[in-house]
């Protein structure tokens, strides 16, 4: 074999090689930019379905703690009127239950703020709201306190008993509060500029 033939197949042998071997590598780079970016795709899409999940829990938290917020209000207004109305059966001096449909009310509203306190996520929300509600039944279980007195002493008695449901409500409200306003203006960590 002549040697120009040789080379020349040497040439095209090198070539070939050299052809199929850039093929190859670029076949496996290929395959390795798909894993990253596949791999990339994928970190995304959890940590969308995090922050959905996480905005969700939110609005839920934020809906309840809007519902317990009236709820808790209304358990201070018939607390309050249960408490007028011992106050103002004192005065004729009577002492009779509450009338049942006043207190079917107060039943359903217990229910309501039990149910709802559940759900808070919030352990200081759900201590305060659990406080608050035992306030409500001690200061309106027994009329009986106003019993024995009379007068000025009679109002100063009853005025005292509202006094306390007003600081009892004052703390929780002021706490639900904050915590409503907290759940507002909470946003979702922009995962972005990580």
């Amino acid at each position: 074999m002549d040697s120009a033939v040789l080379s020349q197949i040497v040439v095209a042998g090198a070539t070939l090689g050299a052809s199929l071997g850039g093929y190859l590598l670029a076949g496996v780079n290929e395959h390795r930019r798909d894993r990253r970016t596949l791999r990339r795709e994928m970190e995304l899409r959890a940590t969308e379905r995090v922050a959905v999940r996480e905005d969700e829990m939110h609005a839920i938290q934020r809906e309840t703690l809007l519902a317990l917020q009236d709820a808790v209000q209304a358990m201070a207004r018939l607390t309050g009127r249960a408490l007028h109305f011992d106050h103002m059966q004192a005065r004729k001096g009577q002492f009779t239950q509450f009338p049942e449909k006043f207190s079917d009310e107060m039943l359903a509203n217990g229910i309501d703020v039990k149910r709802l306190m559940t759900r808070v996520l919030d352990d200081e929300v759900r201590g305060a709201v659990d406080t608050f509600n035992s306030e409500t039944v001690r200061l309106s279980l027994h009329p009986l306190y106003l019993k024995g007195y009379e007068g000025e002493a009679l109002e100063r008695r009853a005025d005292a008993r509202m006094y306390e449901l007003n600081e009892a409500y004052s703390k929780v409200s002021d706490l639900l509060g904050k915590k409503v306003r907290e759940e507002i203006s909470w946003r979702p960590v922009d995962s972005t500029n990580l």
